[in-house]
């Protein structure tokens, strides 16, 4: 963690030396002349700091501004370098467990991915370890080049320890995940929660570049959910903000993996979904792995009494926090015709809903669990 150590001139450097950084992540390529503009300082300031990035091979110049037809010296185009380092991805999902190596852009250079064990989490996370070691040698990724490794796990988190207090549906104990994996690879960690982190990642690539209250709602294999409010996470006052999948539906309902009853996610979860399949159709054998069958007519009328139930805490949620969008993420919301059924029945609940108030996140179009790198680059934009 940065310690803040009062507002001297190596501190007003970096903080500048960020500002560029950010605008150029937010922005893409600019001139040195309209990042000075847009950041308050001086040219002579920002040639002086993007001739140290420039040194470092953190930015690079693209060339001169297409098309701009005036006297004296051109517009030279500057941006951040996608290839100056490279991050691990480790998404930790309670079913599979994803891994990816990707550039400073979010571009995806190698993954893999398999079955997430909960049975000796130790053993399972050096598991992890060594495939994540594999990758970044497939990839030519070596310590020097590595932005760092970021891990993502659902369930409670301290960030600052890097350790997993608790995923329930993994495993219900603490764990030192930074650690374990740290040691197995000689180098830090980054841990936090998997929703946090795609929210991290709402704000850095998707809807939260032009938005600045946001419910981010991911539906599979759990139900969960982060909030963004004026453009920052809010965490509560215990970091557990945000639980929508633990809003209570009833005193006496079903028991969810939290040890609570009644909780949206003991209906709602896929797992929850496909045991009722089975109940409902009285044929195990028809149940298809590849979660096709919950797309069939034959089982419309369940599905859309599990979105009700979820429209339904949405809705309570939303008037409760007024955000400017919700971005629906997981791969329920993927499963053929489930996105627009459900934006149906929750405006079933609200008839003014804008038809754009709900949509989808681009995370999900990547091809792989990349949230991590949102927490990495967010640190390294600290710079």
């Amino acid at each position: 963690m940065k310690k803040y150590q009062g507002m001297n001139l190596e501190n007003v450097k970096n903080s500048n030396q960020s500002a560029v950084l950010r605008l150029l992540h937010n922005k893409g390529a600019m001139s040195r002349k309209d990042i000075a503009e847009a950041v308050g300082l001086t040219a002579a300031s920002v040639t002086l700091i993007c001739n140290e990035l420039l040194e470092k091979n953190i930015i690079s110049e693209l060339g001169e501004v297409a098309g701009e037809k005036r006297a004296g010296r051109k517009k030279i185009l500057v941006d951040i370098n996608p290839e100056y380092k490279k991050a691990m991805c480790i998404a930790i999902e309670m079913d599979v467990t994803y891994l990816s190596v990707t550039d400073m852009k979010g571009r995806i250079i190698s993954t893999m991915e398999f079955e997430t064990v909960s049975d000796d989490p130790e053993g399972y996370l050096k598991k992890v370890s060594d495939a994540a070691a594999r990758l970044l040698w497939e990839c030519d990724v070596s310590k020097d080049r590595l932005l760092g490794v970021g891990v993502t796990v659902p369930g409670k988190v301290d960030p600052k320890l890097g350790v997993s207090l608790g995923t329930n549906n993994i495993w219900g104990r603490a764990l030192p995940v930074g650690d374990i994996i740290g040691d197995s690879l000689g180098t830090e960690v980054m841990v936090e929660n998997n929703l946090k982190s795609s929210a991290q990642y709402e704000i850095l690539f998707g809807h939260g570049r032009s938005e600045r209250n946001i419910f981010l709602l991911k539906w599979g294999p759990g139900v969960g959910s982060s909030m963004i409010m004026d453009g920052q996470i809010y965490n509560g006052a215990n970091n557990a903000a945000g639980e929508i999948g633990h809003m209570t539906l009833g005193k006496n309902g079903r028991v969810c993996s939290c040890g609570r009853r009644g909780c949206l996610e003991a209906y709602i979860s896929t797992h929850a979904i496909l045991d009722d399949v089975k109940l409902m159709l009285g044929d195990a054998s028809r149940y298809k792995a590849d979660l096709s069958l919950l797309s069939g007519d034959e089982v419309k009328s369940l599905m859309d009494e599990k979105m009700d139930r979820m429209a339904i805490s949405l809705r309570n949620s939303m008037s409760l926090i007024d955000p400017d969008r919700v971005v629906a993420l997981g791969y329920m919301f993927d499963l053929p015709g489930m996105f627009d059924r459900f934006k149906d029945i929750y405006k079933s609940y609200d008839t003014t809903m804008a038809d754009d108030f709900i949509v989808k996140s681009e995370l999900g179009t990547k091809g792989g669990h990349i949230e991590p790198l949102a927490m990495l680059l967010n640190d390294f934009l600290s710079y």
